[in-house]
């Protein structure tokens, strides 16, 4: 399967499981399959599928700014920059130093149940790191967000140690640092192979005990029991929510993790049954939901997503540009004037169509920053 599919499979997928999760947040069933037609007549996003595309803007903006020595920013000023941008349509503070040309479409400045530990450790002016956190806060929001990371390179062990201090930025408890270095590293090696979750997985824990094994056994032993009770109960005969209440309800970041990881284990053939899987229980669904699609997308790819998924999909065209600008290799590589205006010039989107309603007017005195 091309990387291509992957890619374009790995953020479709994660917007899909947001939307239906984000319908029946607090529910414990789903009537519909779709993610059309239950509490709304769209497939509306939320926070997570919000700030994914602000994680995605901010590593694509951040490949036009080399400066004379060919030294980029760092990944993570970058990512923190781009939360700015997000906090700015949440919140309407001014941002001087914008870095995402999606800020001002107006499907990005609704309020979508946005966490608050993102909101109070973005509004503290303080950027927290793995080193020196901001708070304990272990959030499933740290995680939620980090897919287009593992998308941007093609390392693993890089792609999980970004995803790390993307997560740090809002979230100081180690095992969200370890479920976002986990997350994002599975993602990555399921784009760039063709093994199964399972192989992917063990790659994965391997990869994690040899370069990221830094909060002591204690942390480490917690986090892997976790994982290794979502594979036991994946091979077992019980009705999924049993086995999700076994897991946690999703709202903090470990607990996020394995029960996408669940869902995925057990329906890795099938993105619709994962997806149901995933939103299925009374906790966090929609943020359980788009780790679920990252994972599953990666896995099968944006050809075995149902189009009926897809169709009523709130901002699919401002998710497949973004998916499409993903996809080819940015340093060194010479870019279309579109390319420019949304990177480098913060202006000119995608033409208005469908449901992506999109302000013209970008930020185009501010155009070097």
């Amino acid at each position: 399967m091309k990387r291509r599919d992957k890619i374009k499979g790995t953020l479709f997928g994660g917007a899909i499981g947001d939307a239906l999760g984000y319908q029946i947040e607090f529910e414990s069933y789903v009537k519909d399959r779709q993610v059309t037609g239950y509490k709304r007549n769209r497939g509306i996003i939320s926070d997570d599928t919000q700030m994914t595309l602000f994680t995605a803007n901010a590593l694509l903006w951040r490949d036009t700014r080399f400066d004379l020595k060919g030294i980029a920013p760092r990944y993570s000023d970058a990512i923190y920059m781009g939360y700015l941008d997000w906090l700015e349509t949440q919140i309407g503070r001014h941002n001087q130093m914008s870095v995402s040309w999606i800020k001002n479409i107006p499907e990005l400045n609704k309020a979508r149940e946005p966490g608050a530990t993102c909101l109070s450790s973005l509004m503290s002016g303080k950027k927290g790191t793995i080193d020196e956190p901001l708070n304990y806060s272990k959030g499933c929001g740290a995680v939620m967000r980090i897919a287009p990371i593992a998308i941007y390179v093609d390392n693993p062990i890089l792609a999980g140690n970004l995803a790390a201090e993307s997560a740090a930025l809002t979230h100081g408890h180690p095992s969200t640092n370890i479920a976002a270095f986990v997350c994002s590293t599975l993602i990555n090696i399921l784009l760039n192979s063709n093994k199964s979750i399972e192989e992917a997985l063990e790659e994965t824990l391997k990869l994690y005990k040899d370069n990221f094994d830094i909060f002591g056994v204690v942390q480490r032993d917690n986090f892997l029991q976790k994982v290794e009770e979502a594979k036991k109960l994946s091979k077992l005969k019980l009705k999924d929510t049993e086995a999700i209440k076994k897991l946690g309800e999703g709202w903090v970041s470990d607990e996020a993790f394995v029960i996408a990881l669940y869902s995925c284990l057990k329906y890795q053939n099938s993105f619709k049954e994962t997806i149901i899987c995933a939103v299925n229980h009374g906790g966090d669904s929609d943020s359980t939901g788009a780790i679920a699609g990252n994972i599953i997308g990666a896995r099968l790819g944006y050809s075995q997503i149902p189009k009926y998924y897809i169709d009523n999909l709130e901002l699919k065209d401002v998710i497949e540009e973004i998916s499409n600008d993903l996809m080819n290799p940015l340093i060194g590589k010479e870019k279309d004037d579109k390319w420019l205006d949304k990177y480098l010039y913060l202006r000119n989107p995608i033409p208005e169509k469908g449901n992506a309603k999109v302000l013209n007017n970008r930020c185009k005195k501010d155009s070097l920053l």
